[in-house]
């Protein structure tokens, strides 16, 4: 008999730190989820997702972050372990709510117990590659369908933030930033995530501050050289630094690193308006789900 795992018989562990709106996410994970389990304001990624392992009662478990929504569908489907290896994390792609963009970056998370309790990223990292995301250390199975919305504009912190975060991550090769005289070496499809934080949103509310966000990220990471990637795995770090940095002009701000980054590293990033916005993300093409263990790629 094959070994099969229904996913309404997994636990789900909601994790919370501070995003704006985690009590009303919250809310609605537990009306479509009863027997979701918390995480609330555990200091670290990895701390956190230890804290969730702990937390499950199944050795297979479902992580939903703060600032995702799920989709009930997600309920409906079942596992089947012949086709992916059950000891890697397997993350299914979300929806971002201010840009469009389908993948992994926010969606829903499978993890074995073993293998989230036994991992060391982040804060707790003992490799560079593992300091600012788990997908380079740790097995991953990439999955190609999505089942969740992040909304990331529950503040103007929470959207820059999210725009910073990213910008730094799609600048480096598996954790490491990649030189300005490299840049067009950048995986191809790093860098149209990249091009479209930095570009869509201003049809959304506070989705400029997620483009300046991504904009500041790839230009400190990539332009400055910025050592100091890492802090990007430290939210209250992020939070002080939106504090310093937070824009007294946003547009001009947006107009100064986008000048910045089309000129000296050659990216294509536009100054598009609300309508040209909403238009971009009207004509992108629709994601359509297949299996839920076929591969991203």
């Amino acid at each position: 008999m094959a070994d099969r795992t229904r996913i309404s018989d997994l636990d789900f562990v909601y994790i919370s730190y501070k995003e704006p709106n985690k009590e009303q996410n919250w809310a609605d994970l537990k009306s479509k989820v009863p027997w979701a389990k918390r995480v609330d304001g555990v200091v670290g990624f990895d701390s956190a997702h230890k804290a969730a392992a702990e937390k499950a009662e199944t050795d297979f478990f479902i992580s939903v972050d703060g600032d995702n929504i799920i989709d009930e569908s997600f309920l409906l489907q079942t596992l089947d372990w012949t086709k992916t290896n059950k000891k890697a994390v397997h993350r299914w792609r979300a929806k971002n709510n201010v840009n469009g963009l389908v993948y992994g970056n926010g969606g829903l998370v499978g993890w074995q117990k073993e293998t989230c309790l036994n991992m060391k990223t982040h804060e707790n990292a003992d490799k560079d590659e593992n300091q600012i995301d788990f997908c380079w250390g740790v097995p991953h199975e990439n999955l190609h369908n999505c089942y969740s919305t992040t909304v990331i504009n529950g503040s103007e912190q929470q959207a820059f933030v999210a725009g910073y975060r990213e910008g730094v991550k799609m600048s480096t090769e598996k954790g490491k930033p990649i030189p300005a005289n490299d840049f067009h070496k950048i995986w191809p499809t790093n860098l149209r995530i990249l091009s479209t934080w930095c570009t869509i949103g201003a049809d959304v509310e506070l989705g400029k501050y997620a483009m300046l966000g991504a904009r500041m990220g790839c230009f400190n990471t990539v332009i400055q050289a910025n050592s100091n990637h890492f802090h990007i795995r430290n939210l209250d770090n992020m939070e002080s630094y939106y504090k310093d940095q937070s824009p007294q002009d946003i547009d001009t701000d947006l107009l100064m690193y986008g000048n910045s980054l089309r000129q000296q590293l050659d990216m294509t990033i536009a100054e598009y308006n609300e309508d040209e916005s909403r238009f971009y993300r009207f004509v992108m093409p629709q994601h359509i789900n297949k299996g839920v263990q076929d591969s991203e790629y």
